[in-house]
């Protein structure tokens, strides 16, 4: 069994991720940081969502998603579960093929489900697990058939207000796009993590998010962005 591995390297003052070779080093399925590490900053006792990029080779979809299905529905019986999404990138070198959005009332009703002894770890891959909560929402229910814009950004905690700022410029731009129909930006709550935010956005088609090509022109920020589309609940 693989231990989980959460690095925050620090280049020019942003949180870099560390992507950990899957030859190398690997965390289990869906786990999440406990311990010291998960603590929320200023004690936050809200509503999170774990979020947790995977990275897997296209051709391991089928061994990922047998172990992924078995954890989902342990945690399905949990305390505190509320939902879970899986998605799947479009393009197959996408550096992120998985990315899981699972939200729970609390980050410690969280921890008791990553800690029970029974939880099923039955495979491993690397990945960059992360407790967030919502920062900003813009949401007008999706259809199933959208496609999903996740995208994971480095940046620094004390760029937060400029960041937001950023993000709110485009979304007041997007709003007038065909094929918008809406954002949720999350903010991670712990003391590390790979990314500090997660912007999920829901477009009709792929077609309609390429023409609208509005970016956030923000200095220090790295971002990692693909299209997804929802596989499992």
């Amino acid at each position: 069994m693989g231990r989980l591995v959460l690095r925050s390297n620090r280049r020019n003052g942003l949180r870099c991720a560390t992507p950990t070779s899957r030859r190398q080093e690997v965390v289990p399925i869906l786990a999440a940081p406990n311990g010291s590490a998960a603590r929320a900053k200023g004690g936050s006792t809200g509503a999170v969502v774990l979020i947790c990029p995977f990275e897997v080779s296209s051709e391991d979809d089928g061994h990922f998603l047998a172990g992924w299905q078995l954890a989902r529905d342990f945690i399905a019986g949990q305390d505190g579960h509320v939902s879970t999404t899986l998605h799947r990138s479009l393009r197959g070198d996408a550096e992120f093929r998985f990315v899981d959005v699972s939200p729970f009332r609390s980050a410690r009703e969280w921890r008791a489900t990553n800690t029970h002894p029974d939880f099923p770890r039955p495979g491993s891959f690397a990945s960059h697990p992360c407790l967030y909560e919502v920062a900003r929402e813009d949401h007008r229910a999706p259809g199933p058939e959208a496609s999903v814009l996740i995208d994971a950004v480095e940046v620094a905690d004390a760029d937060d207000p400029a960041f937001l700022a950023a993000w709110e410029g485009a979304r007041a731009m997007l709003r007038s796009c065909p094929g918008y129909l809406g954002a949720r930006l999350h903010r991670s709550v712990m003391a590390e993590a790979d990314f500090r935010f997660v912007d999920v956005a829901w477009w009709e088609t792929p077609e309609a998010f390429a023409a609208a090509a509005v970016g956030r022109d923000l200095a220090g920020t790295r971002s990692h962005a693909a299209l997804y589309e929802v596989v499992r609940h």
